[in-house]
């Protein structure tokens, strides 16, 4: 009798010992998976968000002459481009981790708009800011999104917005007058270029689109300072704008 008690005893020590040793092995699993969740969040969280990468300037003075018509309308947040899709996925998972968190919403947003998903991304910029309405950068990258849709009371609503929250934002007067030239709105896109040159007297892209509005209400005086200011802080803008120059000399 006693002999069948120990062997008894014995085997359920053993089946107690698998079980305490299985658990252990679980919780240290899971325990592992919660901290790579964690280190991963961490280090994506140590990547600068919009409003970081843009900082305190406006942007690269550097212009083009297949860009000049064109607004601002590059994502502040250049950290997620088309090829970088680990980081695309790492939004997807902290998103699905913590759907209250706004920041991953901003830099999924972003980076839907660099790969031209444009609704998508406003769906996010949505989010974004109904979690944290603000931040300024939302705003204008949302902008940039109903801008592209030609979505124009909405663009100007969150350009609009950003002046609200930032008010010497050269990119969101600029922007606004790119509106108002799309709306044929001259007038009106000339009072928004007024903005941009008094916070940013460099800006050769501004003079030649406030140039062309000018032109356009047929005030060619001023049209004709305003190129001139143009190729002065961008000489690539010379050869285009100098036969304009001319026939506005002529017909003045």
């Amino acid at each position: 009798m006693n002999t069948f008690i120990n062997r008894m005893s014995a085997i359920l020590f053993v089946f107690i010992l698998i079980a305490v040793l299985g658990g252990c092995g679980k919780k240290k699993s899971e325990t592992d998976g919660k901290d790579t969740v964690k280190k991963r969040a961490q280090d994506i969280n140590k990547i600068r968000d919009s409003t970081d990468i843009y900082g305190t300037g406006y942007f690269d003075y550097k212009d083009t002459i297949e860009t000049f018509h064109m607004g601002y309308n590059i994502p502040r947040d250049s950290a997620y481009k088309v090829q970088n899709l680990k980081a695309f996925e790492d939004m997807n998972l902290l998103i699905a981790k913590d759907s209250l968190n706004p920041g991953p919403y901003l830099d999924r947003g972003n980076h839907l708009l660099n790969i031209q998903k444009t609704k998508e991304a406003i769906r996010d910029y949505d989010m974004y800011i109904k979690l944290n309405p603000y931040n300024h950068s939302a705003y204008q990258n949302r902008g940039t999104a109903h801008e592209r849709l030609k979505q124009f009371d909405e663009a100007l609503y969150d350009y609009s917005k950003v002046i609200e929250l930032k008010p010497n934002d050269t990119i969101a007067f600029f922007n606004k007058g790119v509106v108002y030239d799309a709306i044929e709105n001259p007038w009106q896109a000339i009072k928004e270029y007024d903005e941009v040159v008094k916070r940013d007297p460099r800006l050769a892209k501004a003079y030649y689109n406030r140039g062309a509005a000018y032109e356009r209400v047929a005030d060619y005086d001023r049209a004709l300072q305003d190129y001139e200011k143009a190729v002065q802080y961008n000489p690539k803008y010379k050869d285009e704008l100098a036969k304009k120059m001319d026939y506005l000399n002529y017909t003045k």
